[in-house]
């Protein structure tokens, strides 16, 4: 790239150019400019090169070879996590737990030439790892709710005993429209069951393709009915066992409301918990996926297509109904191309509320994380596409004023993928499968009696 800017004297721009960017934008100002002469100097606040500019094609290669960098951000720096937490804590358990968490004191490094691209780390993480290793679960749960629904769980039993002798269950929810089946979750099963961890995945309503509906409802992103009933069944199933429960990203908010609604009866039956990626806030959310900016416009359709094909698979149960009953406009439903819009023709319905607004109130774990009486970890990538800054920014500075809480931001690693390697294949294991292990390992010699 820098041998190619040279022959436009990029040294002369360096002066009073701060970023590529304004590089590029003059490389596009001479290209559609007819002559040398025509090109606004002044504009640019630079004066004309006195040797020649390149051919066009030169100039379009350059721009071209621009972008993909500034795409795949290769020259950005592995950098060790940043960690916010209180630092005059009166008990220094969190402290203690990251302190037992030694990776966070290393580099994470992502594959050299494709992983510092948050877009594609986000494309990645449900199609790379153990693709090819045959994983099944050791005992499938149904459990029947007050409202006809049958709730689906997935508990899959440690390979070896944990070195500590504990009996530990992690407990994973995962994002949206996903089950035990998504590669990324039963990747980071198997891992878990390696170290000594009994695993327990809830599957959302609705998600997997050969489980039909009992009830007229599929997931919702703010429900807590159906992981308050896997975790009164497993907490009499397993009597002596401690909880870490973990979310990812729409999980990680339902798992949060579940952790901060907790009976104090029942707190002691938990260690921990772990947001993996959570938005925080489908309030504040919500606006933003209709943005272009990072192109959070085209993933906020692609989930929302996911939505409506799961509407479609269960379409007797959970649409059919409410047609009949003029609650929602088939139409309407099927012509929605943002979750903004699926959320008003379809969940805000069936779920009773008035307006999306109190909908999304309802949601939302922002405003009532302050309330946790557990210690918690909330983790982000400042890569990720589809949660800017603006989302996590709130949480980080609670987490500097709570005893019990601790936000971990990472520069890479995209929404849900932290994958971690050479520069071509990653490894089968993702940095974040090491950090819930190490986490847990940590809990463990730090929360257990």
């Amino acid at each position: 790239m820098i041998n190619i800017l040279s022959h436009i004297q990029l040294e002369y721009y360096a002066e009073n150019c701060t970023t590529i960017d304004k590089t590029l934008y003059i490389l596009w100002d001479y290209m559609s400019a007819p002559s040398l002469d025509s090109l606004n100097w002044d504009y640019w606040e630079i004066q004309p090169p006195s040797l020649p500019l390149p051919s066009p094609s030169t100039v379009v290669w350059a721009i071209v070879v621009g972008l993909i960098l500034r795409f795949l951000h290769i020259l950005s720096a592995c950098e060790a996590p940043k960690v916010t937490l209180k630092e005059k804590s009166k008990n220094g358990h969190m402290k203690q737990l990251i302190n037992g968490i030694t990776m966070l004191a290393q580099p994470y490094c992502p594959p050299s030439l494709w992983g510092r691209s948050g877009h594609i780390q986000t494309a990645a993480y449900g199609l790379l790892g153990h693709a090819s290793l045959k994983r099944t679960y050791d005992q499938r749960v149904g459990i029947r709710l007050a409202d006809g629904s049958t709730q689906t769980f997935d508990i899959f039993l440690p390979i070896v005993p944990h070195s500590s002798g504990k009996d530990v269950t992690l407990v994973l929810t995962p994002g949206i429209a996903n089950s035990s089946e998504s590669n990324y979750i039963r990747t980071c099963v198997h891992f878990a069951q390696e170290n000594g961890y009994r695993c327990v995945v809830l599957n959302h309503m609705g998600a997997l393709p050969d489980v039909k509906l009992t009830g007229n409802k599929i997931f919702s992103y703010g429900r807590t009915d159906e992981i308050t009933a896997m975790m009164d069944w497993l907490m009499k199933e397993f009597p002596e066992t401690k909880f870490i429960n973990i979310g990812f990203s729409m999980g990680a908010n339902i798992i949060t409301k579940y952790l901060i609604q907790l009976d104090e009866s029942k707190r002691n039956r938990f260690l921990m918990g772990l947001s993996v990626c959570m938005g925080y806030s489908a309030t504040n959310s919500v606006k933003l996926y209709h943005d272009w900016e990072n192109n959070r416009r085209a993933y906020n359709y692609i989930i929302t297509e996911n939505m409506k094909r799961l509407l479609r698979r269960n379409y007797d149960n959970a649409v059919g109904p409410y047609i009949a009953d003029g609650i929602i406009d088939e139409q309407k439903l099927w012509a929605a191309t943002s979750i903004l819009s699926f959320d008003e023709h379809y969940s805000r319905r069936v779920h009773g509320f008035d307006s999306v607004e109190s909908f999304y109130e309802w949601v939302d774990c922002l405003p009532h994380i302050p309330k946790l009486q557990i210690p918690m970890i909330f983790l982000n990538a400042e890569d990720d596409p589809l949660v800017p800054q603006s989302l996590w920014q709130p949480v980080k500075e609670m987490a500097s004023n709570h005893e019990l809480l601790c936000f971990i931001l990472t520069s890479h690693g995209g929404h849900l993928g932290f994958l971690e390697g050479g520069s071509l294949s990653p490894l089968s294991i993702t940095w974040i499968d090491r950090f819930i292990v190490q986490m847990a390992n940590a809990a463990i010699d730090t929360f257990s009696d």
